[in-house]
């Protein structure tokens, strides 16, 4: 929820309706939908970054825009196959959960507008929690390649019923070992055997530099 709809509905007051960041160019922005999420120049750099790191694994170049980041629309040639869009999606929604846990966070300091010496920091923000989401995410499915998570869930197998979370390694390389630009898998030759190994080829500044 924004900080303007929330007072529109009158959970905020109008200063809380107000983007929280020093680094805004106008200190009174009302936090609208699109201004959280596109316009303010934090949220801006890490949907550049979203972009240009689509392009780098594909060739495709997507739009910032309203249709594309936030109504899920995706452009002829985005995305060459299901594997891709499903990437582009989780990618797509790890950046902008990213975007809105900095806002809340921001919000929830009493000085966040008032000290210039948080700016930086805060300009900086959403594009760590970016980063260390879209690489938890990954992190996340490698887990599902090797072993049975609702073992690992430290409850009662029998209450997890339903679907199998296991995921294929075949399904994980088209996910995110599209052209080994965010993960590369490689085969480790250990004394007990050959052993697969996740490598994280994504940073903040590979393959394209965050900030």
């Amino acid at each position: 929820m924004c900080g303007a709809f929330s007072a529109y509905i009158g959970r905020a007051t109008v200063e809380q309706a107000c983007c929280p960041y020093a680094c805004c160019s106008s200190p009174a922005q009302p936090q609208t939908i699109s201004h959280m999420f596109l316009e303010c120049p934090m949220a801006a750099t890490v949907i550049s970054w979203l972009c240009r790191l689509w392009q780098a694994m594909t060739g495709h170049l997507p739009d910032a825009s309203v249709a594309t980041i936030l109504a899920a629309s995706t452009s002829e040639g985005q995305c060459a196959s299901d594997a891709l869009l499903q990437t582009w999606h989780r990618l797509r929604l790890a950046v902008l959960h990213s975007i809105w846990t900095a806002a809340r966070i921001a919000a929830s300091s009493t000085h966040a507008s008032s000290q210039s010496s948080q700016s930086s920091s805060q300009s900086h923000l959403a594009s760590r929690l970016a980063l260390k989401t879209v690489t938890s995410v990954i992190h996340h499915d490698w887990v599902k390649c090797n072993d049975d998570v609702r073992q690992l869930a430290g409850v009662c197998s029998s209450w997890l019923r339903g679907r199998d979370p296991s995921m294929t390694l075949e399904a994980f390389r088209n996910l995110w070992c599209h052209h080994n630009t965010l993960a590369s898998i490689h085969t480790a030759h250990t004394g007990t055997g050959d052993k697969l190994e996740l490598v994280m080829n994504l940073s903040d500044m590979v393959p394209v530099q965050l900030f």
